[in-house]
């Protein structure tokens, strides 16, 4: 009884390992997507580089906006009027229609740099807010690379978690065939069971943690992983930690947004500083005023014409000091900018030096992890053989096929810590744009959200509700 008790169980485990490989990989299309075009999806689809595009083309307004204050402005005025009055007699009946018309106009001479000055702060925010966007893209498309990696390491500790659950029910097969001839006893089929079933819950849990990772992808890119093709060559990168924060220093976009941040807060106080100063502004004016007035059966036009030019000078005499205080906040303002400049340039001089001492115990890790992973197989298939000869214990073995379960997973935790640690050192040097992938940067409204067909190999239903299917912008 307890020998066909057994055999059920068997056939049960078989059904579970036999579950799980359909569920987990009879969705996965043919045909596989690179690095590449998971990074331009990203670039082109992601909502915050959107804002960051947009927020760009507004500052850039702000250009135009400065520059009308050189410019003449001309204004029409107009009103017409009908009003009838009633008398009793002899007085007539009077009908009165006047009409009005004036342009004038205004043309600036001298403001006092003002116009230049918000010119110049316009243009450095709009370098600012063109070096903000370069960081947007940097970090969405390091967060597309590590979305990236992070699916391909749990699809492959998910494969390693199935192929160990199918290795551990082999062993409970053999060890209760050992068992119907009394070779182990009923403690070794315990053991072995005991394992089959923790191996259950690591394939669920690893299972939970691809999909997981598939809706990081989708947060990122705007649709779940296909099957993704692992890169062939990594990232050329320089040969130190000292060349790599060179590059970084010179060339990340954050550096130049916290210098563009600080001529604009430098211009911004010339601008306030024409408060204090005399302004000249020449001026035209036409009025015409028509007035036709009937008075019974007699009519009367009665209009005039005035052209007048002025030219006025407005100065400053006194301002409770409200212009020198705001001259002294400005000051303040340019200040703590350029320290946001020199606070910029150290934390891309730390996250490059971070980023290369992460690449290069990685980079250990690997060669370690590899040499691990040969030793435990080596040890693996020796106790196995040994046990066949009665010199191991089934516990030794079930031992041996955990360390080697658990020297691949370190291994492919390595190999993805490698790989994004050399694209953070890239994003952290300010190299990872889309001009590294050969993109081709937007400029205008090409991108958006729309057009980004849902694509699922998880068995996670993907509604069209649940991509991005519209524009963020209006």
């Amino acid at each position: 009884m307890v020998v066909v008790g057994f055999h059920r169980k068997r056939i049960g485990l078989r059904g579970v390992v036999a579950c799980v490989a359909l569920a987990v990989g009879m969705t996965i299309p043919a045909i596989a997507e690179d690095l590449r075009s998971v990074v331009q999806d990203a670039y082109l689809y992601n909502p915050t580089i959107d804002a960051s595009r947009a927020a760009l083309r507004a500052q850039g307004e702000n250009v135009s906006i400065a520059n009308a204050g050189r410019l003449p402005t001309v204004n029409l005025s107009s009103s017409f009027q009908l009003s009838r009055r009633w008398a009793s007699n002899p007085v007539p009946d009077t009908t009165t229609a006047p009409l009005s018309l004036g342009l004038n106009s205004a043309v600036p001479l001298y403001d006092g740099g003002r116009t230049a000055n918000n010119i110049s702060q316009a243009r450095a925010n709009v370098d600012a807010a063109y070096a903000q966007l370069s960081t947007q893209e940097l970090t969405t498309i390091l967060s597309a690379v590590s979305a990236y990696f992070d699916v391909l390491r749990d699809k492959e500790v998910r494969d390693l978690t199935v192929n160990s659950l199918s290795l551990l029910v082999s062993e409970l097969e053999a060890s209760e065939a050992r068992f119907e001839v009394g070779e182990v006893t009923i403690t070794d089929v315990a053991q072995t069971k005991a394992r089959v079933a923790a191996a259950n819950a690591n394939v669920i849990q690893a299972d939970g943690n691809l999909r997981a990772s598939a809706e990081g992808f989708r947060a990122v890119v705007g649709r779940l992983p296909g099957k993704l093709d692992p890169p062939e060559f990594l990232p050329d990168l320089p040969a130190s930690a000292r060349a790599s924060e060179d590059i970084g220093v010179a060339s990340h976009p954050s550096i130049r947004a916290a210098r563009s941040a600080e001529r604009a807060a430098v211009y911004n106080i010339r601008v306030i500083n024409a408060d204090k100063l005399p302004t000249v502004s020449f001026g035209s004016s036409l009025d015409g005023s028509f007035t036709d007035t009937t008075n019974g059966l007699s009519s009367r036009l009665d209009n005039q014409i005035t052209a007048g030019l002025s030219l006025t000078l407005n100065a400053p005499v006194y301002q409770g000091g409200q212009v020198d205080s705001r001259i002294r906040q400005a000051q303040h303002i340019a200040s703590q900018r350029r320290a946001d400049y020199h606070a910029a340039v150290r934390e891309v001089q730390r996250s490059v030096n971070v980023a290369w001492q992460s690449y290069v115990t990685a980079r250990g890790a690997i060669a370690a992890g590899e040499e691990q992973v040969r030793a435990a197989k080596i040890a693996f298939d020796g106790i196995r053989e040994e046990l066949l000869v009665g010199s191991r214990a089934t516990i030794d073995v079930l031992d041996a096929e955990q360390d080697l379960l658990n020297a691949r997973i370190s291994l492919v935790n390595s190999v993805r810590q490698f790989n994004v640690a050399a694209y953070t050192l890239l994003s952290a040097m300010g190299r990872l744009g889309p001009e590294y992938f050969g993109l081709v940067p937007v400029k205008d409204d090409k991108a958006g959200t729309a057009s980004v067909e849902p694509r699922s190999p998880y068995g996670i239903v993907n509604t069209p509700e649940a991509a991005w299917r519209f524009p963020w912008r209006p």
